[in-house]
């Protein structure tokens, strides 16, 4: 048995001695021993190689069927238009409602004041670097709107009065403004004040000043402020806002009170402008 085993790996030996050899004298005929590790390599690597790249073809030619087929791109192109007519719809139904949310206040406005011919405006344009949040709209003398016409939110408050009016525009100062004075009165007590604008920091807060309260004045927090008629540029009974605190003014001889206003000044979208009201320009 040993000596069969001997003769089986002394051949096996001879064999791969054999193939060796042959090697050496192929390497050396056609390029030299330098080229033997070379040789070997690429007799052992080239089919791995080209295993592999047959492999990643096939693969590659498997997914370009199933991602770039006429069929799956027009679907998927359909289906990116059906998405896009979808968010499109939407955008128009959010809108719709807006505007028919505005028209139900419009509606209301009108029936709870009859007295008072309204144009309707749209906030188009806002200064960024202004500090009182005065705005643009879309409405200006063809629908008769003048200088100093007051203007309102939709739900009646007083948001300012009109400063500057072009054939579609007009350019709205609001409350806020420092120069925009208001006569106004605590509706409680009958007293009466002027509004004085704002200061940038109560601005922010949406608030504002009122001066020359007299010191009598039985007004306290809470108390709604309206418009007092007085002068003519605005009528009477406009809400603007309540009482947040009252104070000694620096004169001390009046009282000053900090107004939390009840139109939101800078996310208005859309305002009300009344055109004409009885008592218009002191008449």
């Amino acid at each position: 048995m040993k000596k069969f085993l001997k003769s089986v790996l002394t051949r096996s030996l001879g064999v791969v001695a054999l193939v060796l050899v042959g090697v050496m004298i192929y390497s050396a005929t056609s390029g030299g021993f330098a080229t033997i590790p070379e040789t070997l390599t690429g007799l052992i690597v080239t089919p791995i190689q080209t295993l592999a790249t047959s492999i990643s073809n096939g693969v590659s030619g498997f997914f370009g069927d199933l991602t770039g087929g006429d069929e799956l791109r027009q679907q998927l192109e359909q289906l990116q238009k059906e998405n896009a007519e979808l968010r499109q719809q939407l955008v128009d139904y959010d809108e719709l409602k807006q505007t028919n949310d505005w028209y139900s206040e419009i509606l209301g406005l009108h029936e709870e004041n009859p007295e008072y011919t309204f144009a309707a405006g749209r906030v188009i344009a806002r200064d960024p670097a202004d500090f009182y949040g005065n705005f643009t709209i879309s409405a200006g003398s063809h629908s008769d709107i003048s200088v100093n016409d007051p203007v309102v939110s939709t739900d009646g408050s007083l948001v300012g009065v009109v400063e500057e009016v072009g054939l579609t525009y007009s350019k709205v100062r609001t409350i806020l403004d420092p120069s925009t004075k208001v006569a106004a009165q605590i509706s409680r007590t009958g007293d009466t004040a002027y509004t004085a604008g704002s200061t940038v920091e109560m601005a922010r807060q949406n608030s504002l000043r009122l001066t020359t309260l007299e010191r009598s004045s039985g007004a306290s927090a809470g108390d709604y402020v309206v418009t007092s008629g007085i002068g003519g540029v605005y009528p009477s009974g406009l809400l603007i806002g309540s009482v947040q605190q009252i104070r000694s003014a620096t004169d001390g001889m009046t009282l000053d009170a900090d107004i939390d206003l009840f139109a939101d000044i800078y996310n208005l979208k859309q305002v009300m402008v009344i055109t004409s009201f009885a008592g218009q320009g002191g008449q």
